[in-house]
């Protein structure tokens, strides 16, 4: 590449035309001027982005979403709670609070010192595995792949994947109407 210092990678977030979330993924040599150029072109359309200043695996929004998934489908697996249940404490949890108190904001208002007390004996009970767990394994070697399959961790043949996206479009329209106000002038 001839001019590396003004490539980076920009990654939108599905369904893009609703989640305002977009990565600007920095490469070893992109300079602070592209990525800065990027993220003012990207605001003004209407995104939210985020600066990655280093190129890893899954970048910066797949690699928290990782960890949630691993857990999550760790806690299925070992009976502690059904899929309905992770996705109810999710949805009405840590979802619910996430579009305007992000973890970090959490920590801070939780204090420091409080989450070091709660991590120090919930971090070693977590799931620590680097590889797909089994559970996963077995829906792939199953064929349940999901919605498009009719099973996954639900059962899609008792449920319109269809209107269950065009209920989540609604819902994410209404809340970025209420959480991103149309600028003025």
């Amino acid at each position: 590449m001839e001019h590396p210092e003004r490539a980076a990678t920009t990654h939108f977030w599905m369904p893009s035309h609703l989640v305002p979330l977009v990565e600007i993924v920095m490469g070893a040599r992109t300079s602070e001027d592209t990525a800065q150029r990027l993220r003012e072109v990207l605001s003004d359309i209407g995104k939210r982005p985020v600066i990655v200043r280093k190129d890893i695996p899954g970048q910066l929004g797949a690699r928290l979403l990782a960890a949630i998934t691993r857990e999550a489908m760790y806690l299925v697996q070992e009976g502690v709670a059904s899929a309905e249940e992770v996705d109810t404490a999710i949805k009405t949890g840590l979802g619910l609070r996430f579009p305007v108190y992000g973890h970090l904001e959490h920590v801070d208002m939780a204090g420091v010192d409080l989450v070091h007390t709660t991590e120090s004996y919930t971090f070693p009970a977590l799931c620590n595995s680097t590889e797909t767990l089994p559970i996963l394994n077995e829906k792939l070697a199953r064929g349940e792949l999901g919605a498009r399959t009719g099973k996954g961790f639900y059962d899609w043949t008792q449920r319109d994947p269809v209107a269950f996206r065009a209920q989540l479009d609604a819902f994410l329209m209404a809340r970025l109407k209420d959480l991103y106000p149309p600028k003025k002038g």
